[in-house]
């Protein structure tokens, strides 16, 4: 039961987070006003997020569509209800970072993109807060562009 407590957690945590934010000026460039890697990321994704335990065990969540918005937003689609959960985003120091700044569901991820920026990879690390032993969780989240 308490795993099931913390994959939920963390798969209400990945959802919360979705894909949305604002940008300051450093992200600015001469095309669009936007970085770079702030121009792949908007648009519609599959993201499939998944948690690798410290024992190597893979949990697999289901997955859901989001879309990253302009203006540093972004929208997915709930995996319980017909909801769309809007999250700030913001590109900073090589990383995405979803959430309010300074809370404590702010996670930084860091990014690679492939294929032609049709496929990118966000990983981080989460300490379990419901561990005895505080084991540390790689969070993945695989999105390909739709």
């Amino acid at each position: 039961m308490k795993k099931q407590l913390i994959i939920c957690a963390i798969t209400i945590l990945l959802l919360m987070l979705g894909l949305s934010g604002c940008f300051g000026d450093s992200n600015k460039d001469k095309g669009n006003g936007k970085s770079p890697e702030v121009n792949l990321f908007i648009g519609k994704w599959k993201t499939t997020p998944y948690d690798i335990y410290e024992n190597g065990t893979r949990f697999n969540e289901n997955f859901s569509n989001s879309t990253f918005y302009t203006n540093g937003t972004m929208g997915s689609e709930s995996v319980v209800s017909d909801e769309i959960i809007w999250t700030p985003y913001v590109i900073e120091n090589n990383q995405i970072c979803f959430g309010e700044a300074n809370t404590s569901d702010y996670l930084c991820y860091d990014y690679n993109f492939s294929n032609n920026g049709n496929k990118a990879t966000l990983v981080t690390f989460y300490q379990d807060p419901y561990s005895d032993s505080g084991e540390t969780i790689e969070i993945v989240v695989e999105m390909i562009k739709i």
